[in-house]
């Protein structure tokens, strides 16, 4: 009864610390009595009912019900609630925890009881129960709340009371209790309030924090490219349309074989007056092998399918590389079909459903990376005839992308309508059909940055297609794509930067080239981009310093061909477009506006699995350690030999924690007597090599003192070995096979 008594109070004091450190970290301390309370009620059931084997078992079948009943009876939707909640709060969103505080700390409370006293264990020694404090410590560390770490100081005095009671039986808890108390708190008082900085540790630790939430724990808001930034949206940020003003600031450099749309921002939802984006809510991180196929499928990389996806000239891979001449928002300004991304430097992508591409932060300048993608652009020859022989593939994601990339408001007029059948007339494939109306935008439509403000009481296309007939790319991009969802094409709005590269293949980017256009999917063939926006003269030379040095100078190497840009047999007439007017922009500068409005997630994040992950690693390395103390080797031993044979290995690992193993050369006489002739150990070595002898040469099964006495030897060594050795002895016998270490060799 004094021993559970001794784990009992162990077990409090640890669980008790534990509860209150994750209930300050998320700002319910409130709850702390509470926590207390039940936690007294738990450990003084379990303590009772760990006396005898039968209770244990009982109590063990109890617990397990019980979880079983709450989760049966409405305890599963309650725990997803406090998921989420939980989630949202370490993402920045408190506004969702304490709705289910209560019940958070209710759920933790019980958690924590029933984990720190199957920790308590005196077999098990202080290890597990450290390693369990030190993750609690981290979690704080990680989740820059360096204010609970007082609230730790039960489970600290908790881990020394176990290092304590485990490695001696005399130690009474009133006696060693006090002292814990005084360790912990002078440990405490002694730790700088505002903490003594070492630049170079701050430096890294930084670093590594800064690693792991980038790659698993990234659920932030995040700044979303917009063509705000450039000056298109001057009416603000809810209204296409109005007098654009962009300017010829710096964006990027970029290196490609050719013309290249490099997307931002994806929006999928028409309003009448501006796009949104309502299929970015789950984010996944673009490296994780997890989200393979959501990648693929996001960024059609199995299509086309076999021999369509083989032509050499349209699908073949091509190499985009991309260096930042000043900030922007977190997009990467990527094309659409990825096939491999390389991020330079500390940039971690993720993409989301929408298939939009962005870091952990902001694109800042000097920032590079490198994309490998087919460029494909409508008008490009014998896109057509390709898209139409896809047709016949299988597509299991065209249903649904055809349910989200055709709706449209109610509030469009029949004229609108007519004028889509109009621009499509003699069209046969859904190919030839977007064509047309790319073309038909083009030739009928004014493009021009002067243009009066958009009414608010007036839908945007409408006023566009039926009124105004002029305007710029976010006006011909917002046309084209409504006009391909009126005739039951998918389409989507894009906006980015358009890349036009020299002679060299270099495209000098700039604010000017910002620019909106739209992508229409096709079944079997995926994304396409199309440009209805008349063809402007964009072409601006990089600044020789921007040149890397060995490109200044012409290059004699041949540069890729570009595949001829030439439209679809079915509309041979397009190639004899007149060109468009075209207004200079007016360069007065504009300043960035950032769109800060933050994505909410759809579900919530994942980042809660990896924490449950590590704690059942901690969980299960303190398990190992405690499985693998001879006692419990002795005590699951069949017979008298394996008993004696389990503690025969802990001798053996104990002296060569200490540099002392058996030579090859050694008998077991010889071997006890060396180290007897040390006299570092309070027990007599010599009787054991006898026994080994005895049991080793002459076949003989050891008798019962023969196994007190090698578990007697045994203590006798571990009494003198320091806390490093005996750490290093708990992690050789857990994590070295035995096969490696086996005393009888």
């Amino acid at each position: 009864m004094k021993d559970a008594v001794r784990r009992g109070a162990v077990a409090y004091l640890l669980a008790l610390g534990l509860t209150l450190a994750m209930l300050g970290c998320m700002g319910m301390l409130a709850h702390g009595w509470m926590a207390a309370a039940v936690l007294s009620g738990i450990t003084l059931v379990m303590t009772l009912c760990s006396t005898r084997k039968l209770t244990r078992l009982i109590m063990g079948g109890v617990i397990l019900a019980g979880a079983a009943a709450w989760l049966l009876l409405g305890g599963m939707n309650t725990l997803s609630e406090i998921l989420r909640a939980m989630t949202l709060h370490f993402t920045g969103l408190n506004g969702a925890l304490p709705m289910v505080a209560q019940e958070t700390a209710l759920l933790l409370t019980v958690l924590m009881g029933v984990a720190a006293f199957a920790l308590t264990n005196r077999s098990m020694g202080a290890y597990p129960a450290l390693a369990v404090t030190l993750l609690a410590a981290m979690i704080l560390w990680l989740s820059d709340q360096p204010r609970a770490l007082p609230w730790l100081a039960p489970a600290m005095a908790g881990v020394l009371l176990q290092a304590a009671v485990s490695g001696h039986e005399d130690v009474a808890l009133h006696r060693a209790l006090p002292l814990a108390a005084v360790i912990t708190t002078l440990a405490l008082l002694l730790t700088p309030t505002q903490g003594v900085t070492i630049q170079p540790l701050k430096d890294a630790a930084d670093k590594l924090r800064d690693q792991i939430f980038a790659r698993y724990m990234f659920t932030q808001p995040r700044n979303v490219f917009t063509l705000a930034s450039e000056g298109y949206y001057p009416q603000g940020q809810h209204q296409l349309g109005g007098k654009a003003e962009p300017t010829d600031h710096p964006v990027m450099l970029v290196k490609t074989p050719r013309k290249v749309y490099l997307r931002g921002s994806v929006k999928n939802e028409y309003t009448g007056r501006i796009w949104t984006d309502s299929m970015a809510g789950r984010r996944y991180l673009w490296s994780s092998l997890q989200w393979r196929d959501a990648r693929s499928d996001t960024f059609n990389m199995a299509l086309p399918q076999g021999a369509l996806g083989e032509d050499a000239g349209l699908t073949a891979y091509q190499t985009v590389s991309v260096r930042m001449l000043s900030s922007s928002a977190s997009s990467l300004f990527v094309p659409q079909r990825i096939r491999q991304l390389n991020p330079g430097g500390e940039l971690v992508p993720y993409f989301n459903s929408g298939s939009e591409v962005f870091v952990t932060r902001d694109l800042e300048e000097g920032d590079t990376y490198t994309v490998t993608a087919p460029l494909m652009i409508a008008g490009d020859a014998g896109l057509g005839t390709l898209i139409q022989a896809c047709e016949s593939s299988e597509d299991p994601l065209y249903p649904q992308i055809l349910h989200d990339y055709t709706g449209l408001p109610d509030h469009l007029q029949d004229l609108v309508f007519e004028l889509a059948q109009e621009a499509c007339a003699g069209a046969e494939t859904p190919y030839d059909k977007a064509y047309a109306i790319q073309t038909w935008l083009a030739r009928s439509f004014r493009y021009t940055l002067e243009v009066d403000p958009q009414p608010e009481n007036i839908d945007f296309v409408s006023n566009f297609l039926l009124n105004t007939q002029e305007g710029y790319c976010t006006y011909f991009a917002s046309a084209m794509t409504v006009l391909c969802r009126m005739v039951g094409l998918p389409a989507r709005y894009v906006e980015g930067y358009l890349a036009e590269p020299d002679e060299n293949g270099h495209a000098y980017v700039t604010g000017l080239h910002g620019h909106a256009w739209t992508e229409v999917y096709f079944e079997g063939f995926g994304w396409l981009t199309f440009d209805a926006t008349p063809a402007q003269n964009r072409s601006m030379d990089a600044p020789e310093e921007l040149l890397p040095p060995e490109e200044n100078e012409p290059e004699n190497t041949p540069e890729p061909e570009e595949t001829p840009e030439q439209e679809p047999e079915a509309t041979p007439e397009s190639s004899q477009q007149p060109p468009a007017e075209e207004d200079e922009p007016t360069p007065t500068p504009e300043p960035e506006v950032p769109n800060q409005e933050p994505e909410q997630p759809e579900k919530p994040s994942t980042g809660w699995l990896w924490w449950l992950l590590v704690l059942l690693a901690a969980v299960g390395c303190g398990v190992r350690i405690w499985w693998t103390q001879p006692e419990q080797c002795a005590k699951r031993a069949k017979d008298e030999m394996g008993r004696w044979s389990a503690w025969m290995q802990a001798i053996s690992d104990a002296l060569r924690v200490v540099k002392l193993p058996r030579e090859a050369s050694e008998s077991p006489m010889a071997y006890m007597r060396r180290i007897d002739s040390l006299r570092r150990y309070p027990v007599a070595m010599t009787p054991l090599g006898e026994c080994m002898a005895l049991v080793f040469y002459g076949r003989l099964n050891p008798e019962p003192e023969e196994t007190t006495m090698a578990a007697q030897a045994y203590a006798g060594i571990q009494s003198r070995l320091n806390l490093w050795q005996k750490l290093h002895l708990t992690l050789v016998r857990a994590f070295v096979p035995q096969k490696k270490r086996l005393f009888t060799k």
